[in-house]
């Protein structure tokens, strides 16, 4: 195995684990030639049974969860991980892997408590200071974060990945040129160092003039010692540029170089997916919410801002939280774990008063988030397949349904890459599914949702009409007023989604119509033409 001969190591131990079933030792080796050649299902039976032959084998657990992961059996692999850890917590590796898993599944307080412990057991000083202050922008202690980051470049001014750190924190505060001065330096001192390049795509709009950074990047593709993950990101990177460039057919070869190797693990399931929408349309009827209305809390604080990631979420709420009334609670992971229980139970699934401490343990968090604000946004775009247990709790709660041109929106989506798992999105067939079925729930809550408490506005008429539109939100969330709600890019709230260098510019049109670049290589997303969109067409009317 150790000389690269996969294939001879792999045979001679199959022969070891017939001649000796029950040696944990031979499986785990097997296992692990097996995840060297790529072979991960098998790979990931054979350390399941060196596991189960002896739990306490810490590296079988270990390399167990490296298949797992590589499978994007995301749940599985958290489990192997934190059996690794509870057996070893040295392992600074598997914090950290365990760390961006929490953390692909919004799971952020887990996150920050792995980080913390990936610090703790790191041998190396830079090393634990970057996962303390990857702990503290989890938590939202940016300032902190920056102050920390300062000393450690002072400490460590070799340090390439203390540079793209601070970088992507000053971007998260809207400080682009000071963000884009320390990517340039992070790649000085690191020419690979492929999340400082994907960084510095993100945080300014290139030109002409930049094209020798295509040449470096192409370089840095062809290395044939790349792996996966950094050849994704380059890709996303080096295609985010070339649109810059308007050089559309090259930028779409690189999203679907970058998408080819995030498909292997994404694991989308269509099926279920149909399934569960189907659940919910049969279960939310209009009979079933006037039956149980008297669940739910009155409480008017919620202000939910929903829809497609991608779809305009991000500037809706930038524009309603310059509202002194409004409090701008980001993305609030909290429907997202307390409802999937109930989402499978068969029946209601609460009693009133279960129902009711529910709703009072969220609108804590909203509290938490706007201590005296009248509204508080949540900006959590998959609320939308929530949406009926939150109404059935929070009858009084204003939801706003942002909706986009679908091309736009699954274009934007496809070549953006997102810090959370997004199983549908790595594939435009997986993508153009999903966006049908998300437009055929959608439409089942326009139709039985209370037209007071769920408003649809539409990115092309918000980029087009910016005031009317933006009165329309402030009316619909029943407060007075605001000149403040038209500067939305003075905003100066922490802005951490894909869409941070966006959010802090006056509000343009230049992305209306985006995909009709993209026209000749969209392929499957096709069927979302006009032409072939069929029902779901009334999701977003604007084509």
């Amino acid at each position: 195995m150790q000389a690269g001969q996969l294939g001879a190591a792999s045979q001679t131990l199959r022969q070891a684990v017939q001649l000796d079933p029950n040696n944990a030792a031979s499986h785990h080796a097997l296992g692990l030639t097996l995840l060297h050649g790529g072979l991960l299902s098998e790979a990931a039976t054979c350390l399941r049974r060196a596991v189960a032959l002896k739990p306490d084998f810490a590296s079988a657990c270990s390399d167990l969860g490296i298949a797992l992961d590589r499978l994007g059996l995301d749940l599985d692999a958290i489990e192997a991980y934190r059996a690794t850890v509870a057996l070893a917590p040295k392992r600074t590796e598997v914090h950290r892997r365990l760390a961006e898993l929490y953390q692909a599944h919004a799971r952020m307080e887990d996150a920050a408590t792995c980080f913390r412990r990936a610090a703790a057991s790191a041998s190396d000083a830079t090393a634990a200071r970057l996962f303390e202050i990857k702990a503290l922008v989890l938590e939202g202690n940016i300032g902190a974060a920056e102050q920390l980051l300062r000393k450690l470049i002072a400490l460590d001014p070799a340090s390439g990945e203390a540079e793209s750190a601070l970088a992507d924190v000053l971007v998260t505060l809207g400080r682009f040129e000071e963000g884009v001065q320390h990517f340039e330096h992070a790649l000085e001192l690191d020419p690979r160092l492929y999340s400082a390049w994907l960084g510095l795509a993100r945080a300014r709009r290139f030109t002409e003039a930049d094209r020798p950074r295509i040449a470096r990047l192409s370089a840095l593709l062809e290395l044939p010692d790349l792996g996966d993950q950094p050849r994704m990101v380059l890709n996303f990177a080096r295609g985010k540029i070339l649109d810059d460039l308007n050089d559309y057919g090259e930028a779409m070869r690189c999203f679907d170089a970058a998408n080819h190797i995030r498909d292997r693990s994404a694991g989308f399931d269509r099926a279920g997916f149909a399934a569960r929408v189907d659940r919910l349309i049969g279960r939310f009827t209009p009979d079933f919410l006037a039956r149980e209305s008297e669940i739910g809390t009155s409480d008017e604080t919620p202000l939910l801002i929903l829809g497609m990631p991608r779809s305009g979420t991000t500037l809706v709420e930038q524009i309603v939280s310059r509202h002194p009334a409004i409090a701008a609670g980001d993305e609030v992971i909290f429907w997202t774990n307390h409802g999937a229980v109930w989402e499978a139970a068969e029946g209601p699934g609460f009693t009133p008063e279960a129902a009711r401490a529910l709703a009072r343990d969220y609108l804590a968090v909203l509290r938490r988030l706007g201590p005296s604000a009248a509204r508080v946004t949540d900006k959590l775009p998959f609320n939308f397949l929530r949406l009926g247990l939150i109404h059935l709790l929070l009858p009084r709660a204003r939801i706003i349904h942002c909706r986009r041109n679908p091309l736009d929106t699954c274009l934007s989506i496809y070549s953006i890459l997102f810090t959370a798992r997004m199983a549908f999105a790595a594939n435009k067939a997986n993508l153009a599914f999903y966006y049908q079925h998300y437009a055929r729930l959608t439409e089942h809550w326009r139709a039985v949702l209370p037209a007071d408490r769920f408003l649809e506005v539409d990115y092309e008429n918000l980029v087009a009409d910016r005031e009317a539109e933006t009165r329309r939100l402030i009316a619909f969330a029943g407060l007075d007023w605001n000149d403040a709600c038209l500067q939305p890019e003075r905003n100066d709230r922490m802005v951490r989604t894909a869409s941070s260098w966006q959010a802090r510019q006056p509000v343009y049109n230049s992305s209306v119509d985006r995909w009709r670049r993209y026209q000749p290589w969209l392929g499957e997303l096709q069927v979302l033409l006009p032409q072939a969109i069929g029902p779901a067409a009334t999701a977003s009317p604007i084509l």
